[in-house]
């Protein structure tokens, strides 16, 4: 069970949206704001795996990778607060075009590009990273939050082929599925 945004006292949940931020690598200057309407706009249960600011059409935005969507919040001068979601499911891609210090991020949504320019260079590669571990999660059909990353998701994504294939059945699916987790877990 993940972090309750919900029902934690707002101190808990300010000191938990630090902790993802530094893990992310992000600074945040003019988004900062935002981070007091985090409560508001995050759905009951949803966990937030990774923070960090860009910008987009003009406005600098709050930037939340969730194991459901990416959650953009901009705490505006004049026209207030915005929110603009992007679901996960309705990703086709991410990719990024990386600059000396900051990042373009592309977040394709069909036949739209989101453009999220001025990402802090680390920030940007652990946005990337945790979008495309959020899309393998929905493909495999894992919740994210326990999605394992590299040679264990690489597995994962074998077991997945080889049961569709119907070289396997699903007995055998959750045995071996079982043994790849443990081994995330132990390692």
């Amino acid at each position: 069970m993940g972090f309750d945004y919900k029902n934690s006292p707002p101190i808990e949940v300010q000191k938990k949206l630090k902790e993802i931020l530094q893990q992310t690598g992000g600074h945040l200057t003019l988004s900062s704001r935002a981070l007091s309407d985090v409560e508001d706009a995050i759905y009951p249960g949803e966990q937030i795996f990774a923070i960090g600011e860009g910008v987009l059409n003009l406005d600098m935005w709050l930037i939340l990778v969730t194991d459901r969507r990416i959650l953009l919040l901009c705490r505006g001068l004049l026209f207030g607060f915005k929110s603009k979601t992007i679901e996960l499911e309705k990703i086709s891609a991410v990719t990024s075009e990386p600059g000396r210090m900051m990042t373009t991020l592309i977040v394709k949504e069909g036949r739209f590009n989101h453009e999220i320019s001025n990402i802090h260079k680390d920030a940007a590669i652990t946005i990337e990273k945790k979008i495309k571990a959020g899309l393998k999660a929905n493909e495999i059909g894992l919740p994210a939050e326990t999605l394992p990353e590299d040679e264990h998701l690489a597995s994962l994504a074998e077991l997945v082929k080889r049961r569709e294939a119907r070289l396997i059945d699903d007995e055998e699916f959750d045995r071996e599925k079982a043994k790849i987790m443990e081994k995330y877990i132990a390692g």
